[in-house]
């Protein structure tokens, strides 16, 4: 069982016009507070088997079962922001779901606090 000692929050990105009319897009956390996860660096192995098929993941974090969850999404994590490559769900058992994750410095999103 992975210790689930972390916080993080996922964000979804959304677009929609305001009551002005005008269309606002921002990203938004898709839960109140934040989640707990567990947090890993992927090992050399890991690393090189996601090159292969051209998939650049540097990390993963496993969290509870949520339906919720897509490859559009961001996690935050620390101050930085990780896109979501993949999603594994342990074959529908509905108990966790790892994010397999890749850094993205560049990113630094104007989050939509509620």
């Amino acid at each position: 069982m992975k210790l689930k000692d972390k916080k993080i929050r996922i964000l979804s990105y959304e677009s929609y016009v305001n009551d002005n009319g005008f269309g606002v897009e921002e990203w938004k956390p898709i839960h109140e507070g934040k989640l707990w996860a567990y947090y890993r660096q992927l090992s050399g192995k890991e690393f090189f088997a996601a090159a292969t098929v051209n998939a650049t993941e540097d990390v993963l974090f496993t969290v509870n079962h949520r339906a919720d969850i897509d490859t559009d999404m961001l996690v935050e994590y620390a101050g930085k922001y990780y896109q979501i490559t993949r999603i594994d769900n342990h074959e529908g058992y509905k108990t966790d779901l790892d994010l397999y994750c890749k850094s993205n410095p560049d990113q630094t999103p104007d989050i939509k606090e509620e």
